[in-house]
């Protein structure tokens, strides 16, 4: 279960040819609008896409934003009855507008007061009705009211006693209110806040991370120190250093989120907290490589950790994963081309044709025939190629972005999960 400070992150694309004559700024031609999920809401696509079944406990609006972030929730397979409604409040709204592929501004819309009684009372419910059925509890805290004093002692202390780890990203200066947690997981600069001073030294930050996992009652204590890697702390052990992999760094936003994901699902996989920081570490090790907030795939993590072998794989994705995937690469601007097709026995039509639809955007998404689905279009005998080799020749080609097997029946479904900008055929389409 995630809880926490759910968002929507809004993106207006958009080209810029001049100068406003009312005043020196640029003047943005809107030409599409894209959204996904922030704030915890990142938390909640990277469990999803690395195939976790995910509960939510959050407040949100009576507004169209709220009604949007649950449309994509429902969209991505999360239930939303956790997700109450406040008619007093705004939906935390965060409204990016870029001109030419680069930030122009951000507007913030949001309602930043405490939650009401009437929703701590309904959590409450929600929490006694749900946890039997939780393995890990995230708790994704941006400041923004979900976390009244009262419902984050009942969060922790409701998790804790049915054994369930409790995972904490924290905010603000004041951590008390974390006591009692499995592990909290802040950054550096988030630590420094904590303390109130510098964690630069070596020295400093491995004495006041154990003061600060001692003083909170924690089992652990994980500070995220970016090109560094991770200093795990435990009762009665040393600090371990998790040291990250060299590379090239693009945007560090949304590895918190990432970090505090695979944190749960390592400690409720297998209750080792080393194990879970070090998958931890190599996750968020992945996400910083992409350009903005973007989930951890399991490909691309079981690629990280030496498992995977090759990018083949990672074009290779699930109808679920592609609804995550497909959404976050529109949110970063790019419009995703989608076609679908036996390709059995593939020749130079169906390349060209592969080619020319590639050319008409950015991402090219192919949906595979299944062998069943294809001995319905094409008859007995057929296909001559299995899918799972359908799918790794069509991988290897460079116009092809990603593959995914689907039957006919389901296209209608899959293209309204999907959302593509641009549907191609082939021209004996009928």
């Amino acid at each position: 279960m995630v809880a926490g400070d759910f968002m929507l992150d809004e993106y207006l694309w958009g080209k810029v040819e001049r100068i406003s004559p009312e005043a020196p700024v640029a003047v943005v031609e809107v030409e599409r609008e894209t959204r996904t999920l922030g704030g915890a809401g990142n938390v909640v696509n990277n469990l999803v896409a690395l195939g976790a079944q995910v509960e939510v406990l959050g407040l949100v609006g009576d507004d169209n934003p709220g009604h949007l972030l649950k449309q994509e929730m429902v969209r991505l397979g999360v239930g939303v009855d956790g997700l109450f409604t406040d008619q007093a409040r705004r939906t935390s709204r965060k409204t990016r507008v870029m001109g030419a592929s680069q930030q122009m501004v951000r507007i913030d819309r949001e309602t930043r007061t405490p939650g009401s009684p009437a929703f701590e009372t309904a959590a409450r419910e929600f929490l006694s009705a749900r946890l039997p059925q939780v393995h890990a509890l995230v708790l994704s805290d941006y400041a923004k009211g979900v976390f009244t004093p009262a419902i984050l002692q009942d969060l922790i202390a409701q998790g804790r006693k049915r054994g369930l780890p409790v995972v904490v990203d924290p905010k603000g200066a004041d951590y008390s209110g974390y006591a009692g947690a499995t592990v909290i997981t802040p950054n550096r600069k988030e630590a420094e806040l904590a303390v109130g001073y510098s964690l630069a030294r070596r020295e400093d930050l491995v004495q006041a991370g154990a003061a600060l996992r001692e003083s909170l009652a924690l089992d652990y204590l994980l500070i995220t120190l970016g090109a560094e890697g991770m200093l795990l702390f435990a009762a009665g052990a040393p600090p371990l250093e998790i040291p990250t992999r060299a590379r090239e760094v693009f945007d560090v936003s949304g590895a918190g989120d990432t970090v505090a994901a695979l944190m749960a699902l390592g400690l409720a996989q297998w209750g080792d907290a080393v194990l879970a920081a070090t998958l931890a570490n190599a996750g968020a090790g992945v996400v910083v490589g992409k350009i903005g907030t973007a989930p951890i795939y399991r490909a691309e993590l079981a690629r990280e950790l030496g498992r995977g072998g090759t990018r083949l794989e990672e074009k290779i994705r699930t109808t679920a994963e592609l609804k995550l995937l497909v959404s976050q690469l529109q949110a970063r601007g790019q419009k995703v081309v989608f076609t679908n097709g036996c390709f059995d026995l593939l020749h130079g039509g169906h390349i060209r044709f592969l080619e020319e639809s590639r050319r008409l955007g950015d991402v090219l998404v192919v949906a595979l025939d299944s062998d069943e689905s294809v001995r319905e279009v094409k008859g007995e005998g057929r296909p001559v190629i299995g899918e799972d080799d359908r799918q790794r020749i069509l991988a290897a080609l460079a116009a092809v972005d990603y593959v995914t097997v689907f039957t006919s029946a389901q296209l209608p479904e899959l293209l309204a999960g999907l959302r593509p900008d641009i549907l191609t055929k082939g021209s004996n389409y009928p």
